[in-house]
């Protein structure tokens, strides 16, 4: 059981790193707002058949008891979750087009120690490994912006993902506030729609996507959003 669950958590981070590269592609053909937004209404809509078939079970199973309030709730933190989605992924997106998939995965991850280190202001207490942690993710961003010749530099593309990872980090607290409390599929469903109906906005005032561009990007807009 250990190892298949090891395995899995290898595949999830084959999958997460390579929707880097996806992402990189995907703005050869259409700009950020557009990407994201596509890809998030997509991500939306395959969540809908796994709804169904989840919902099903559960109610073959006798367990499709809803506690008063908790579709209130499963919207509330869907929206929540869908804006911090909307600004993390777009500052993410905006950043991928000035530096590389390598800094742009790096940085991100980055959250993995920020996220501890914001629940110090929530009183929840951090162990010496994740100060241990902080300390090599700093020294691996010193070494991933050192340029030579220029010494350390950090661009409009590595600021844009650190803000983005100071972002995800706050997504984080937003789930793990509301999933204890909701159906995690179901809140997911909604932020990807809140994220795409978000994204959307700009893309349509700012962008203006064509149809031709958003098919042409179809392989790296579909790996990102399903």
């Amino acid at each position: 059981m250990k190892l298949k669950n090891a395995l899995i958590l290898l595949l999830t981070a084959t999958i997460w790193g390579v929707a880097f590269v996806a992402q990189s592609v995907g703005m050869d053909y259409v700009s950020p707002f557009t990407f994201n937004g596509v890809r998030s209404i997509i991500g939306g809509l395959v969540l809908i058949p796994v709804i169904l078939v989840l919902d099903r079970k559960k109610k073959a199973e006798g367990k499709d008891y809803k506690a008063p309030g908790d579709r209130k709730t499963l919207i509330l933190g869907g929206i929540c979750c869908g804006v911090a989605l909307c600004v993390a992924s777009n500052f993410q997106q905006f950043g991928v087009m000035y530096t590389s998939v390598g800094k742009v995965g790096f940085i991100t991850a980055c959250y993995i120690v920020i996220v501890p280190i914001l629940g110090l202001f929530m009183k929840k207490k951090c162990s010496p490994f994740i100060w241990i942690a902080v300390i090599l993710s700093l020294c691996g961003l010193y070494l991933l912006c050192l340029t030579p010749g220029e010494g350390f530099a950090i661009g409009k593309g590595e600021l844009l993902v650190l803000v983005c990872a100071f972002l995800f980090s706050i997504h984080i607290l937003v789930i793990d506030h509301f999933s204890p409390l909701v159906d995690g599929v179901k809140m997911s469903c909604i932020q990807f729609f809140v994220c795409g109906i978000l994204s959307g906005i700009p893309a349509l005032l700012l962008e203006k996507p064509d149809l031709t561009d958003i098919l042409a990007a179809k392989v790296p807009v579909l790996y990102a959003g399903i």
